[in-house]
């Protein structure tokens, strides 16, 4: 048995292995073509290669910020394959199998959280930067340098999902074009709406200034109202989790107090059932109480 499994952890990493040599070749394509359009240097080129990552998770390493490189994957993938070789060799397949599950899992996980972290300071401090693109824009700049010069006294995290747009500037793309790549690439909806609303004016003309005072205004009003709903369900949410917590502080009460109660439910073919069926219901409503208490606006 150990044998066979050895043999299917072997396949898989010879398996991870070639498709990792496709997506750095794949990466150093990319690069290449980066450098002949000036977005990076050659050293950069050189010391640097970033993967190209599937749709599906392209928009959450965009908001994360976090760059799969081949050097990173790399690495990663051989403290993965040791580590799960030695976990199959030491606890059995189910081990390995559950460090190759549960690493992915951690890090998508991870990646999660920082993009929430992220995007949330971004929509923080969005307002305040077009505020300084009006500014910069009514002592006489173009919108193309004002959202340019704008970044040099904005907060890190604007500046961090901005500046590409500032470099497509500096190449000579249209405006709208550049927003509208960043906001495809993102997926906020705030950043959409700021592409929108440059795309509308490009297009039908009039006043950006007052398109840009206007669309601050809503940011500013959607940030309010967000955190009047956070403050508003904060009660529910302890409330809910009070519900979730009570069945098993109960159940350990009552074990603790009678440690017999128990034998019906580990010795009775019918307490089997009955556990799982409660083991069932309280998952049911781990889950059912989370999704009541997740807030989206």
């Amino acid at each position: 048995m150990l044998s066979g499994a050895a043999f299917l952890m072997l396949a898989l990493l010879v398996l991870a292995g070639i498709g990792w040599a496709l997506l750095v070749e794949r990466g150093r394509q990319r690069a290449v073509v980066d450098r002949r359009l000036g977005l990076v240097s050659a050293a950069m080129a050189q010391r640097r290669v970033v993967l190209s990552v599937p749709e599906a998770v392209a928009p959450l390493l965009a908001r994360a910020q976090v760059e799969v490189t081949a050097r990173g994957l790399g690495i990663l993938a051989g403290i993965l394959a040791l580590a799960a070789v030695f976990a199959l060799l030491a606890a059995g397949p189910v081990a390995a199998l559950a460090l190759v599950v549960g690493v992915p899992l951690g890090l998508l996980g991870w990646v999660r959280r920082r993009a929430q972290v992220r995007v949330e300071a971004l929509i923080e401090a969005l307002p305040y930067y077009i505020d300084a693109v009006r500014q910069m824009q009514a002592v006489g700049n173009s919108l193309a340098q004002a959202l340019d010069r704008a970044l040099a006294d904005a907060p890190g995290v604007v500046w961090g999902f901005i500046a590409p747009v500032a470099r497509r500037l500096e190449l000579g793309a249209p405006v709208a074009d550049a927003m509208q790549m960043l906001a495809e690439r993102l997926r906020v909806p705030e950043i959409s709406m700021l592409a929108a609303a440059i795309r509308t004016n490009m297009r039908y003309g009039g006043s950006i200034s007052a398109v840009l005072l206007n669309l601050a205004n809503i940011l500013r009003e959607r940030i309010r109202i967000k955190r009047e709903l956070k403050a508003a369900i904060s009660e529910a949410r302890i409330s809910g989790r009070v519900l979730i917590v009570m069945p098993l502080a109960a159940m350990a009460l009552l074990v603790a107090m009678n440690p017999g109660y128990v034998d019906f439910f580990l010795r009775d073919p019918r307490g089997h059932r009955l556990a799982l069926v409660a083991m069932a219901l309280q998952g049911m409503g781990m889950l059912v109480m989370r999704r009541v208490m997740r807030l989206a606006f």
